[in-house]
């Protein structure tokens, strides 16, 4: 047996084991004594199970494991101080720990060194290109690092090259001034995701678009027109954009944060 179908089969034995204890304890076939030793076995066990995760997860940095061996100790620990009278806390409160996933999200930001990735992919629908698209070419698959994965990502030097990029970050603020860019034939891709943070966007009025922006909460505004700010998303698309020898497709992804995309 290996190691995870290990674990599956001991949490299962302990699921069936306590759902036949308080059964019996229920229907009035365990007496209360050996009813009182399961009501400081169970946290006494949850506690422990904790403390396992955390060992595990401390040992390979691995912050979901974390997170719930945190969960399940702290659960466990004060359902024991509950049973022997030092607070009140029943099995009913495990939602009052909800806090402990920021903390497990603290850990993640820590313990996660990777950086903001930019993948630069090269699909120009032309045959004449400039000797700069030349230059890019020979450069793909090269991962460009923009900074950690919390941060502020800005594009707004003079005649920056504008390319099909995909950006993701966890925290962090994103700026384009795609006025200042270099911007190629054919339809460029821009993908952007993200947790928290805001992202402002420039984009000149004889540039088509296509742009769709969704988050869980926060606010979208695309040339004028808002979005509510519970599950908002927007999309534009500028008239002509299937014939347009310039154009960009714009999505944006973020679950709490506000997007600004403005024509100059």
């Amino acid at each position: 047996m290996n190691n995870s179908g290990g674990k599956q089969w001991f949490f299962s034995a302990i699921l069936l084991f306590t759902g036949v204890v308080f059964l019996l304890i229920n229907i009035g076939v365990i007496s209360l004594e050996i009813k009182q030793l399961f009501v400081i076995f169970i946290p006494f066990l949850i506690l422990i199970e904790g403390v396992k995760w955390l060992y595990t997860s401390l040992k390979w940095r691995r912050t979901l494991k974390f997170t719930m061996g945190l969960f399940l100790f702290i659960y466990g620990g004060l359902l024991l101080l509950d049973v022997f009278g030092v607070m009140a806390f029943s099995y009913w409160d495990w939602w009052k720990l909800w806090p402990v996933s920021l903390i497990g999200f603290a850990f993640m930001v820590l313990w996660k060194k990777s950086r903001i990735r930019v993948r630069i992919t090269d699909d120009y629908p032309f045959e004449d290109e400039t000797e700069l698209h030349n230059e890019r070419r020979k450069k793909k698959g090269i991962k460009v690092n923009r900074g950690f994965i919390i941060g502020d990502v800005k594009f707004n030097q003079p005649n920056w090259p504008l390319e099909p990029m995909r950006l993701y970050n966890m925290i962090g603020d994103y700026y384009f001034d795609i006025s200042k860019a270099y911007v190629p034939e054919g339809e460029t891709p821009i993908q952007i995701k993200g947790w928290i943070g805001d992202v402002k966007m420039l984009i000149p009025e004889d540039i088509p678009v296509d742009i769709y922006v969704a988050g869980s909460i926060g606010d979208i505004k695309i040339f004028g027109q808002k979005s509510s700010d519970i599950k908002p998303n927007l999309s534009y698309r500028s008239p002509g954009y299937e014939e347009a020898e310039k154009k960009l497709k714009i999505e944006i992804e973020y679950s709490i944060g506000s997007v600004r995309i403005n024509k100059v």
